[in-house]
């Protein structure tokens, strides 16, 4: 059995043979005939999320993982609204997300008709592209309803972004067909960007003419092919290459802490570069972006696989757009690795002087957030999934080496505080190892409906660091100084984490201490459900230590 509608045979059969099956459903009645169409074909996934804002950023975790695209299939109305984060998120993270929403009947738009909205080219500005499938059933729309489907799908795929398809519907919406009909898959043929001769020339050119060249990458999911050429061009003694943990690159020659770096350095002529090469997305580092922006460096390319290069250091020269991997490959067959030149001695110079630093403060850091990070950096099992949650808990992280068999994944693109829960949730769904995510209390608290569905899995562990609030805003100059700190920045939060855990049915741990941390953290890494770690710091002067910790660093 399937639904009756012509139309929505013809889009699950191109989505079978696109090869598309993973589905998060909401709930609701007007997208009755999507659910009658996937749920009875046993090919589809599904997964029913009853928060649609949860269940977006859910599938975004999954298309993570998977690298491919992932459905989402809401009912009308204030639902699509509901999407609306995740779809901004997948956007700048280039995720790429099938957007399925049902709609009311155009003639009853702006009518007075419940949960009716606009819902055409609603998300216009954060999207691939927007289709609107046809409401009425002829030969002319079916073969309407095929093009834009394989063209959506194929948009979606090519360009790794969201794509969003409008279904209106009129009622009656239950009824079902034992017969079905299909469609032609539209194939859509691969094709690589290439970099002419001659503009190898001018590149090369240019690097030679540079004596001291950086290289910077922003969030990259693991690959052993590019970690491997980075490594090698690292060898170049006037080149220096900073990374971050979202970066999942690692090296000998690498500077992985960027920010304790910088404290040393900041303002020094001699570091600063006169080439910078970026790729990647988001840069977390908010010290690098403001050197940069204010002793700028005579060039800086983005190397990126479209035309949206980002002039993050207001410096801009070249844009790149081809893959990481295809331009480094090529370049470090076409340059000479230098072995000559001090420039990136004196980068690892102070790199090595901040470790020793960093490890000296932290023998007798006090119990703080700083402190618990590092407990957190320690015991994590190697070959983990780490998901990081934005405010303080990613910025902890980058002050710290971590092992090198981790994934660090985390969202970037907007850097909100919403989804960060569901996004790992969804990711834990398709991997096979642990999903660890570190999160913050008001971000754990604001998303806590992704433990509201019956899919949790085993693998997933969350740390919550409760600093009673968004303490980042106690950390960067401005909001500390301002007698509305507490109320309207920080805003600290009188739930309880331990009651909403609890609430899900789902694992609860609590530490206080560094003893407690320490006795804690192995039972959430070898729990064999999903569990949740609140590490309380709320009491602690974290903004205080934190400063100090930069002061020894810098010493």
């Amino acid at each position: 059995m399937t639904t009756s509608f012509k139309r929505i045979q013809i889009l699950t059969d191109l989505l079978k043979q696109h090869g598309i099956k993973n589905i998060v459903f909401s709930p609701g009645s007007r997208n009755a005939p999507l659910v009658l169409a996937f749920r009875n074909d046993s090919f589809f996934n599904t997964k029913v999320v009853v928060d649609e804002r949860s269940a977006a950023f859910v599938a975004l975790g999954m298309s993570q993982q998977l690298k491919k695209p992932v459905i989402i299939c809401c009912t009308s109305g204030s639902a699509t609204l509901n999407y609306s984060p995740a779809i901004c998120e997948a956007y700048y993270q280039k995720i790429p997300l099938l957007i399925l929403t049902a709609d009311r009947p155009p003639e009853w738009i702006n009518q007075g008709e419940g949960q009716s909205i606009n819902q055409n080219a609603i998300y216009n500005n954060y999207i691939g592209g927007s289709f609107q499938f046809p409401v009425d059933e002829n030969p002319d729309t079916l073969w309407q309803s095929g093009r834009i489907t394989n063209e959506a799908v194929n948009l979606c795929k090519s360009s790794s972004l969201p794509v969003h398809i409008n279904l209106p519907f009129r009622e009656p919406l239950y009824n079902t067909s034992k017969n079905s009909i299909s469609r032609k898959k539209i194939h859509l043929t691969n094709t690589h960007t290439t970099i002419a001769e001659d503009q190898w020339k001018e590149i090369i050119t240019k690097w030679n003419s540079h004596s001291k060249k950086l290289i910077i990458c922003g969030q990259n999911q693991k690959s052993q092919k590019l970690n491997k050429i980075i490594n090698e061009i690292s060898k170049d003694e006037n080149t220096i290459v900073l990374t971050e943990t979202t970066s999942n690159l690692k090296g000998d020659h690498f500077i992985n802490c960027i920010d304790r770096t910088l404290e040393r350095i900041y303002g020094k002529a001699e570091f600063i570069p006169e080439l910078i090469i970026s790729f990647g997305g988001a840069i977390i580092s908010k010290k690098i972006k403001t050197l940069f922006r204010n002793y700028n460096p005579f060039e800086h390319w983005s190397i990126s696989n479209s035309n949206n290069s980002m002039d993050v250091f207001t410096s801009l020269t070249r844009i790149i757009p081809v893959s990481e991997e295809l331009f480094f490959e090529a370049l470090l067959k076409k340059i000479s690795i230098s072995n000559t030149g001090n420039y990136k001695k004196i980068w690892l110079d102070e790199y090595a002087i901040s470790e020793k630093n960093h490890e000296k403060f932290l023998q007798n850091a006090p119990w703080s957030d700083l402190k618990a990070h590092e407990l957190i950096s320690n015991e994590i099992p190697e070959h983990t999934n780490i998901q990081l949650g934005n405010s303080t808990s990613v910025r902890y992280v980058q002050l710290f080496n971590c092992k090198p068999n981790l994934n660090f994944y985390g969202n970037r693109g907007v850097s909100g505080i919403d989804g960060s829960t569901s996004t790992a949730l969804g990711a834990a769904i398709i991997s096979e190892q642990n999903m660890l995510l570190i999160t913050g209390d008001l971000s754990f608290v604001y998303d806590n409906n992704a433990l509201w569905n019956n899919h949790v899995p085993k693998n997933l562990k969350i740390i919550v660091i409760n600093n009673n609030g968004g303490d980042i805003f106690n950390i960067i100059p401005g909001p500390s100084d301002s007698e509305f700190c507490d109320e309207n920045f920080v805003s600290n939060n009188p739930s309880s984490i331990e009651l909403l855990v609890k609430a899900h049915n789902v694992n609860y741990l609590k530490a206080s201490s560094e003893a407690q941390t320490k006795q804690m953290l192995p039972l959430l890494f070898n729990s064999k459900e999903a569990a949740v770690l609140e590490i309380n710091t709320s009491t602690c002067k974290n903004s205080d230590i934190l400063s100090s910790y930069f002061k020894e660093v810098k010493r």
